[in-house]
């Protein structure tokens, strides 16, 4: 065989080994998944060929929160979530995560087809809920009643944080809505904290109520700009309590 041609047999050799690597890194490499702002619920899909494939995805939680995965497709599935740690927990299809967690970082969710049913081919969709879990409830929040929210905010900064990814852009005008401020009151099993623009009471206010059973935020901003009504702000709509559209009656 002369020189030649086993210098081409190498190189090709090569080639094809760090095919195969680029291909096997590009397989395992994980799908970012984002939260859009104010959003608690995020969907992904995917798509397996046979019961030897898998799909990763990776999102950032922190600890404390309540984290609930859930997963349909095609055919029986299989889901296992991967803590930074590297501990893991999972199960056959459907809500194959449920509870709060414990670490703050990357969390990886591999989806699988269940090896205990037909084989099969086809796409999936991973549900995941992120939300306030039963550590940062607001079981410690209600100790704020009778306080002001000046006091609320500085000892609760991850409150201020969930406020910002809610309000976005709008954040500055509820803050500058609580100059004026007034105790916060406790209706029922919601917290109601609220201020208004200095010399504008009843014109540019702003409400902040908080849901105790899971310390949710949800803000109504009144102001000139939105035609002199309230505006109101919340993670999820079909959830406002009646105890900040009370407040808003006042």
């Amino acid at each position: 065989m002369s020189v030649r041609v086993r210098t081409f047999l190498c190189l090709s050799a090569v080639i094809v080994c760090v095919s195969l690597v680029s291909l096997t890194a590009i397989a395992q490499t994980p799908s970012r998944i984002h939260f859009s702002r104010g959003a608690t619920r995020v969907t992904a899909r995917g798509y397996l060929r046979g019961v030897n494939d898998h799909a990763l995805f990776v999102l950032r939680a922190k600890s404390g929160q309540h984290m609930r995965v859930e997963i349909s497709g095609r055919g029986a599935t299989r889901g296992v979530v991967i803590f930074p740690s590297g501990k893991q927990d999972g199960g056959p299809g459907g809500v194959v995560f449920d509870d709060d967690i414990d670490e703050t970082g990357n969390y990886r969710i591999r989806v699988t087809e269940s090896s205990m049913a037909n084989a099969w081919r086809g796409s999936f969709v991973v549900t995941i809920d992120i939300t306030t879990g039963q550590s940062e409830s607001g079981a410690d929040l209600a100790r704020y009643a009778g306080k002001y929210p000046s006091e609320l905010f500085r000892n609760e900064p991850e409150l201020k944080t969930r406020l910002r990814d809610l309000l976005g852009a709008n954040y500055g005008s509820f803050m500058s809505r609580l100059q004026t401020e007034m105790p916060i009151e406790r209706d029922g099993n919601v917290l109601i904290g609220r201020g208004c623009m200095a010399h504008q009471c009843t014109i540019e206010e702003s409400i902040l109520a908080i849901d105790l059973s899971g310390g949710t935020p949800y803000v109504a901003i009144k102001s000139t700009r939105y035609g002199g009504g309230f505006k109101i702000f919340a993670e999820d709509k079909n959830r406002v309590p009646e105890a900040l559209r009370r407040a808003m009656q006042k």
